[in-house]
């Protein structure tokens, strides 16, 4: 596979005018790497099996693995997840923002992501990057967290580039974007549990 093309994009006013490329090398069922609100994201069209399986080999992931789905917007995360009177409200407070929200996944879903399982993972990062692929793609697009060879997650961009180079078609860089995780939430049946406290607060939940 020829090396990755990769660009550099300002944190505060990203130039987009390039990443209609990287929506199409998503739509070809490609490999990207891209910035979040947390940490950098390996992701692709999750309507591809073909993308799904190149994501699960890069990583050497398990056909289990939690994958989330990066959306634009709640709206948009209504496509694969049942989002109910009482959690809109509370979407709404939190999002765009550094979570991950747990939530029972809808018939849209692939079969290959869910396995034996219910839920899947929605994201709606601050991240102006994020946000315009998804919303050009059409859908919320897979993706799971950009890792070395030991599995720690990669802060370096020049990293990245040495060990993913080969793997993906692009690669976005905003140079060191910070090292804390999102903060992961489950909410099933009308409860909410904390699964994983990361750069999202949780002290919002006391007053539901």
């Amino acid at each position: 596979m020829p090396k990755a093309t990769v660009f550099h994009l300002e944190k505060d006013r990203p130039n987009l005018k390039r990443l209609p490329r990287v929506v199409e090398a998503l739509e070809k069922g490609d490999a990207i790497i891209y910035p979040t609100d947390t940490v950098y994201g390996l992701a692709c069209d999750p309507l591809q099996k073909k993308a799904i399986d190149k994501i699960q080999t890069i990583k050497n992931l398990g056909p289990r693995h939690l994958f989330s789905f990066i959306c634009c917007d709640i709206s948009q995360a209504a496509a694969f997840v049942d989002i109910d009177n009482n959690l809109f409200p509370v979407l709404k407070r939190i999002l765009p923002g550094p979570y991950t929200i747990i939530l029972e996944a809808n018939k849209k879903v692939p079969k290959v992501l869910l396995q034996d399982r219910k839920e899947v993972g929605i994201r709606v990062p601050d991240s102006a990057v994020a946000q315009f692929l998804s919303q050009n793609l059409g859908r919320p697009f897979l993706s799971t967290s950009v890792v070395d060879y030991n599995g720690n997650t990669i802060l370096d961009p020049e990293e990245m580039v040495d060990i993913y180079g080969e793997r993906v078609a692009y690669i976005i860089e905003q140079g060191f974007i910070g090292d804390d995780v999102s903060t992961v939430l489950k909410y099933i049946d009308g409860t909410w549990e904390i699964i994983r406290e990361g750069k999202g607060p949780v002290d919002f939940l006391a007053g539901i």
